[in-house]
Order: C-alpha cells, then structure tokens, then sequence
C-alpha cells in the first residue's frame, strides 16, 4: 500500500491532480490509506533550503499534523538561470515526508505565437459593418480585421474559431480572452452557439493548407467563383437590424452538415466554450463581440485543453486591435 501512495504523492501537480475528478479519487482513496498506516501521529522535524539558504524549518508532532504548513513560496531571488538546489532535510523524528514543487512562470514574447498538442485552434475577427438597403433591408459587410486594424467604438466584430481535433475528444474547454475594449453582444450564458464541421476544400481555402496548425500569417483566400470579403453579406432580421441565428450563417458550400452544440458562458475576461464531445476533424464556432472602450488593445491567445486530460492543450496566437473613438 506505501508503494501506491508514494507514487500518487509523487504524481501531484502542485496541490492538486491531473483533473477534479482525479483528486476526489485519490483525496478518498489517501483518507483510508492514513487511518490504516498510523500516520496522523508523527513526530518529526525538517528544514527546507533553496540554493543552500534555508526556507523554513518545522517541528510536527500528532497534535498539529492538520496545522503544519503546506506551501512555502520560494522567493524570485533565490531562483537562478540553469540548475537549483531544492533540499528537504531531516532533523529528527521518522515519520515520512512528502513533498512536490509548483512552479509558475508566464512568457515575455510578443506576440505570443500559436501552439498546441492534439488539438489547434485559430483565431480571426471579422469587422461587420451594418448599413440600411432600399430591398434587402439592414445588412452587414463581412471585413477581416487583422492584427494591428482599427475599428470605431460601437461597431460589431464577428469572431470565428476554427478548431482542428486529431482525434474523437470529450469534455473540451476553450477560452477566449477578450480584447478589453470590447464586448460580447449577448447578454446571458448559455444561448444557442453550435461547433460546424468544415469541409477539407474550405479549410484550405481560408488557411492554404488542409491544416488548422501552421503559421497564421497566411493571408485570407476567398472561395473560387465566390465574393470577396468585403462583398460578403450578412442579411439581419426586419428587428432593428439583430443578426440572424447562427445557422442562418452557415454556407452549404463549406460545411459538411454536421453540429455539436456548445455550451457559451460570458465572463468579465474571456468567453468560456464548452463542448461534451468533438469527434475528429476542422470545427467552427462564431460569436460576437462589440467595440465600446477606445484604445490600443491587445487580445491574449484562445487557450483550450481537454478538462480530464490536460496535455491535450493548444493555444492561439496574439491580435492587437485598435479601437477609435467616435466622437472625435
């Protein structure tokens, strides 16, 4: 029974396991281990050093076994480029000591560029720019908005997500950190927003290549015969301009037929996309947002992984967008 519990301690990740699920298995399956070994009565002492210089020392005896520390922050000072000396010493006592280290660090380039295992995903802003007809009544031109554009306060930007899943997946995650000055259009989570498969033609029409993970500075290329983007038009309900539902949006041409319903919360940062299941193939979902707060804003990668298995993860790459005022 040692051998088991050595290894699940060893198997940490910080304070936790792999997933929620995990550490409520292992959280119950420790409980039974600790009445069965006798050890909730220790008596032992330790001392933590980082680089030779001590961190903490500690004395635990039975009547505090539930009070003893169980984290201590290193210092950034005390971490040095390469190699670190992290020691645990005994000083007395026999009872066992577990340990695992937590590290947490963010990167310093710009822009961040896009990565993944398993799963890829991409970005891209569509600027839609409404206007009144004599026949068809309000619609909206369809305008890539690329890293470094502008638009105007109160305009409405189409975001489209392309996901690529090497295999059949379960219980997926993204989240699209926002622009600060923007906004999502809808107002509470949970509408409807559906996952369309997309034809393989239609993936190397938008990306040049049948591939979701290569470089995204391959420029936009529209459909053969078909019209540009700026001539690409979004026809809106007789409502005061609203946009159709999304699978009025969905062009026959491009798509295979095939949805998976996504489950949408909206939050201060980020949009949070849930997906059940998503079997394997190129996925696209679309949402909108609105410019409201002028000024030079950057939009931090869509981050995305599998909940119950986190190294199936992927991240997108950065966009700054400018957003100018309209009074002036």
């Amino acid at each position: 029974m040692e051998p088991v519990a050595n290894w699940l301690i060893k198997n940490r990740r910080g304070a936790q396991w792999s997933n929620t699920r995990d550490t409520a298995i292992t959280v119950l399956a420790m409980n039974d281990y600790l009445r069965a070994s006798g050890e909730l009565t220790p008596d032992l002492e330790y001392e933590l050093l980082v680089n030779g210089q001590s961190i903490a020392k500690k004395k635990i005896s039975g009547a505090d076994v539930f009070d003893a520390p169980s984290q201590f922050a290193v210092s950034s000072t005390l971490i040095r480029d390469g190699e670190n000396d992290i020691r645990i010493v005994r000083k007395g006592g026999k009872g066992p000591i577990y340990f695992a280290a937590n590290a947490k660090y963010f990167s310093l380039e710009e822009p961040i560029t896009p990565a993944g295992n398993e799963i890829f995903v991409r970005r891209q802003y569509y600027k839609l720019a409404g206007h009144p007809t004599l026949l068809k009544g309000y619609v909206y031109d369809r305008e890539p908005l690329n890293d470094g554009d502008t638009i105007k306060s109160g305009e409405r930007v189409e975001t489209v997500l392309t996901v690529e899943a090497k295999n059949n997946y379960e219980y997926l995650l993204f989240e699209d950190l926002k622009p600060a000055g923007l906004e999502a259009v809808e107002v509470r989570s949970g509408e409807a927003l559906y996952a369309y498969e997309l034809k393989s033609g239609a993936v190397n029409q938008k990306f040049g290549t049948n591939k979701v993970n290569q470089p995204e500075h391959v420029p936009f290329k529209p459909p053969r015969g078909g019209p540009s983007p700026g001539q690409h038009r979004i026809l809106s309900s007789a409502r005061g301009g609203v946009l159709l539902p999304r699978p009025d949006r969905v062009s026959d041409e491009d798509h295979t037929g095939r949805a998976r319903w996504v489950y949408q919360e909206l939050r201060d940062r980020k949009v949070a996309l849930f997906l059940d299941k998503l079997p394997q193939g190129v996925w696209e979902m679309k949402y909108d947002l609105r410019a409201e707060v002028p000024g030079h804003f950057h939009a931090l990668p869509v981050v995305g992984h599998a909940m119950y298995v986190p190294e199936i993860r992927c991240n997108g790459s950065e966009v700054r967008i400018n957003v100018a005022d309209t009074s002036r």
